[in-house]
């Protein structure tokens, strides 16, 4: 793999394990966790206890690090951030390191939302907060500790805020078989994008701008894109109910009777 990522470019200088712990800050125990669950590569290992790790680990492990304390972002976000299937370079890591924590997330700019505890959010949105662990179990909203207590802060609190709406306003209740786990599919989808979204943006834009100019590129595009996945996705639905994409029982039950050589009722 090192021979790979490194053909045709100036040799990198490589670091040994106590390098690396030196200049990341984080132990080896942490650095093993993480080549374990495919947040980093595996080093090249010319020897039995040989490992040699180059300076892109220096910008991963750095930028995991960030990403936590930071964003708060679980793991396996992250993973598809950084993850070793990814092949970031060290000068897209860079790039992306210096961009993040600059972007203030939309729902904070007009309304900023503290740390809530569970049970106080709970009774404020009408949610019980079983529901609110299990929107944290799929991923949606991201439980942290404030003052030793378990609470939801900044988009999580708007997260959970919409979904209550939804439930209570919209009429998505448990009588219709609504639950939190219905998040899971869009829960999905967005991780899958933002990994696509911020593969392109890393290789295309951020590592080739200033970081000021990757910083507002970032901002303008989050906007315009949330306005564009909106508009496509009503679209796709009208345009799938005007081509009868969602067919009603009786008429499937007449296309199926009439393909057989037999007369609807």
């Amino acid at each position: 793999m090192s021979q790979r990522r490194s053909a045709g470019r100036a040799p990198q200088r490589r670091l040994k394990m106590k390098d690396l712990e030196r200049a990341t800050g984080v132990g080896r125990e942490t650095i093993r966790f993480y080549i374990r669950e495919g947040l980093l590569p595996e080093p090249e290992r010319p020897g039995r206890n040989v490992a040699w790790y180059d300076a892109a680990f220096v910008e991963r492990i750095l930028l995991i690090k960030r990403l936590q304390a930071e964003r708060y972002l679980p793991l396996s976000v992250i993973k598809g951030i950084v993850g070793a299937a990814r092949e970031l370079s060290e000068v897209e890591a860079r790039a992306l390191n210096a961009l993040d924590g600059t972007i203030q997330p939309a729902v904070e700019r007009d309304r900023p939302h503290p740390p809530e505890t569970l049970p106080k959010l709970a009774r404020r949105i009408g949610l019980p907060v079983s529901e609110l662990r299990e929107m944290a179990k799929l991923g949606a909203v991201e439980i942290v500790v404030r003052g030793g207590k378990q609470c939801l802060e900044g988009s999580s609190v708007a997260i959970a805020e919409t979904w209550a709406r939804l439930r209570r306003e919209g009429g998505y209740s448990n009588e219709f078989g609504f639950s939190a786990q219905d998040l899971e599919i869009y829960v999905e989808m967005v991780q899958w994008l933002t990994r696509e979204e911020i593969r392109r943006f890393g290789s295309r834009i951020a590592a080739r701008v200033d970081p000021e100019t990757a910083r507002r590129m970032a901002r303008d595009g989050i906007d315009r894109m949330n306005e564009l996945i909106g508009l496509l996705r009503e679209a796709s639905l009208l345009r799938a109910l005007a081509e009868g994409n969602v067919e009603p029982r009786a008429s499937r039950t007449g296309q199926r009777a009439s393909r057989a050589g037999q007369l609807p009722s």
